[in-house]
């Protein structure tokens, strides 16, 4: 079967679902939805060691090698800056994929994304006639001479969040409202609820990687609050500073010492380090309340789908695109206030009606929230709405520029 759309993923983000993100866990995820319409999909990926996602008919294109010292080091990255590619090598790369793109014949396909304006503009530039998607996952700038080239090099500029799209579309002086938001989803065969909660005292969770603009320390500093009070829980840090190891930081060495502090007030905290995509949903369901309580804007928060999904009470921070995605299904605090998420999580533990009701809600946000429907909205703006999968624009129709 011949391929009918193109997803192209990130630069700097590898394929797998070992050692991937969330954009990576995106693309696999559309790829799927794609192949249940009945289209027929194909990933360009970089490279990886790591065993790459099953099932996905995947082109691969290895990144070019970035010395990490000496001299090549150097003016590798005085032609990054002298060029505005936001990665060392990285326009080798694009070069890489453009030449993937022409042996495969692809370039008469819609072509998706991610994350990449850079590479939305080097291919408009070798395929003038293309259709392209670019797909932002993050508030991400770009060197003035990409950010005034997106709108004319990319047909249609989408987002996670509504948040998002109104960041991108000041970043980059798009139209207002001109970025059309395409929200992340979830699987709800994989992230299912336990059939009965956890028995013994609440578990309050965490999952993500444990870098400062993840706050994992919020839900530590919290629950040391919380333990004043008498209250019986305990504490769950999934997740580490690196896919497959933790990296001691100050930062890291912080996070130990208020758990050995929870510890030592008779609070258990397990933290079992990086868990895969795999295994995931069984640790969720080894709690009862899921906190995401990032102090950077999150875009969208995929955790927050995941937790619900599995039948946690959830709680965010009022942070980013975190509250669109949260709805009423869940509890908002502000960013970085100890007090606002102990108070929160007080009432959760000591009222397990509470904990219930939010559980219902939650599992029925989530399930508003498929994969599906995120492919069908990426569908519907692009030729293939209208069966015409081999279209050529004549010229690109992407938000118009405001001055």
């Amino acid at each position: 079967m011949k391929s009918s759309v193109v997803f192209i993923n990130h630069s700097h983000e590898t394929f797998t679902p070992t050692q991937s993100g969330a954009i990576a866990t995106h693309v696999c995820e559309c790829y799927r939805a794609a192949r249940r319409r009945g289209d027929s999909p194909v990933v360009l990926s970089a490279r990886s060691d790591a065993e790459p996602f099953a099932d996905v008919d995947a082109i691969w294109i290895d990144y070019p090698q970035v010395p990490v010292n000496g001299l090549a080091h150097q003016l590798y990255r005085v032609q990054r800056k002298l060029t505005g590619w936001r990665h060392c090598r990285q326009q080798t790369y694009g070069a890489r994929v453009v030449q993937a793109i022409r042996r495969a014949q692809l370039q008469h396909l819609p072509l998706i994304l991610h994350n990449d304006p850079e590479l939305a503009v080097l291919l408009r530039r070798y395929f003038p006639s293309a259709f392209i998607v670019h797909h932002f996952h993050n508030q991400i700038d770009a060197s003035h001479r990409f950010r005034k080239k997106l709108a004319s090099a990319a047909n249609v500029v989408t987002a996670v969040s509504n948040f998002t799209g109104r960041w991108i579309e000041a970043c980059y002086k798009l139209s207002p409202n001109s970025v059309k938001t395409i929200h992340n989803g979830v699987d709800c065969t994989h992230f299912t609820p336990a059939r009965t909660p956890p028995e013994g005292p609440p578990v309050i969770n965490f999952v993500g990687r444990t870098g400062i603009e993840k706050a994992p320390d919020l839900v530590l500093k919290a629950a040391a609050k919380l333990a004043e009070t008498g209250a019986k829980f305990s504490v769950q840090i999934l997740g580490s500073n690196h896919w497959n190891r933790l990296e001691m930081d100050d930062y890291q060495r912080e996070l130990q010492h208020l758990a050995e502090d929870l510890e030592g007030r008779g609070i258990p905290v397990r933290r079992p380090g990086h868990i895969s995509r795999q295994a995931l949903p069984s640790e969720l369901r080894k709690a009862h309340i899921h906190v995401v309580p990032s102090r950077w804007d999150e875009p969208f928060a995929l955790t927050i789908l995941e937790g619900m999904a599995c039948g946690l009470a959830t709680v965010a921070s009022r942070t980013g695109g975190a509250p669109e995605v949260l709805g009423d299904a869940g509890m908002l605090f502000e960013r970085d206030s100890v007090d606002g998420l102990a108070g929160i999580l007080a009432c959760l533990v000591a009222d397990p009606a509470l904990r219930e009701d939010c559980r219902r809600r939650a599992c029925a946000r989530a399930a508003s929230f498929p994969w599906d429907a995120a492919w069908e909205q990426f569908r519907a703006v692009t030729p293939l709405a209208k069966n015409t999968g081999r279209s050529r624009p004549t010229r690109p129709l992407a938000p118009t520029a405001t001055r």
